[in-house]
């Protein structure tokens, strides 16, 4: 079955082109449902938003050409009124990847998607800077919430094959009970067969998104790969500025 991948086509200020989440997603089948921002970001009252309906269309013709051309399948989900068509879609979705996140736009970003948008997703997110190069290395953040191993197995599901070369770091939470400590052991096994580098690295539970992101730092175009807690990295106009300022990528779920 076709995996089904969300994309807003309206981030950036250039051109969108289709051909990059397609390398990027060369060894998957897979279909495209795109969306623009504006149908859907709510306007404040008192507050005009010029919409260029021609300049809208020109480039869901041109994406719509380059799929054609591509021999890839595209849909464009159309804002409803009294329903939330995004977010239902996102329930039958498989990933949506939001690029380019950089440093000049992350401090907008959460503004720049409709309200709780990232809490309330149905499918995982792929968030990244350069979909030619996403990442170099893996750190997969392990705090015993289900939705960490819900990103984690979507992850493998999509790019494990095409990343069984990276290096992974497991970052552990001190467990708390001998059931914890039990399921950190199956973690690790569960990694080291799919991939051939793999760490673990202890961190407190205290500040643990600051020093998350700081270990992160020091390591070349990582990727985070966490549950729900990544809502707050991202909430969090410092430590998001940081992650943006030293490339990293980040894939979660909130389920």
């Amino acid at each position: 079955m076709k995996k089904n991948i969300l994309f807003p086509v309206d981030l950036q200020s250039t051109c969108c082109h289709l051909s990059d989440y397609a390398n990027l997603l060369s060894h998957v089948d897979k279909s495209f449902s795109a969306f623009f921002l504006k149908d859907f970001v709510r306007i404040p009252k008192g507050k005009l938003i010029a919409s260029n309906e021609h300049e809208k269309m020109a480039m869901q013709n041109s994406l719509q050409e380059e799929a054609k051309s591509l021999d890839i399948d595209i849909n464009f989900i159309s804002a409803q009124a009294n329903s939330n068509s995004l977010l239902n879609q996102s329930k039958f979705a498989d990933l949506a990847i939001i690029s380019p996140v950089t440093h000049d736009n992350i401090s907008q970003l959460i503004k720049t998607f409709p309200d709780h948008f990232f809490e309330e997703i149905g499918c995982p997110i792929l968030l990244s800077e350069d979909l030619l190069q996403p990442y170099e290395e893996i750190l997969v953040l392990f705090d015993y919430d289900q939705s960490g191993l819900a990103a984690l197995k979507s992850f493998l599901s999509i790019f494990g094959k095409v990343s069984s070369n990276k290096k992974v770091t497991i970052i552990t939470v001190s467990p708390d009970n001998a059931p914890e400590i039990h399921l950190e052991k199956y973690l690790v096994s569960y990694l080291q067969k799919a991939f051939k580098d793999v760490g673990i690295v202890p961190f407190s539970s205290n500040d643990l998104a600051d020093q998350l992101v700081s270990f992160a730092s020091n390591l070349n175009k990582p990727l985070l790969v966490m549950g729900r807690a990544a809502v707050n990295l991202l909430k969090d106009g410092v430590i998001a500025q940081k992650m943006a300022d030293h490339h990293m990528s980040l894939f979660y779920s909130n389920h």
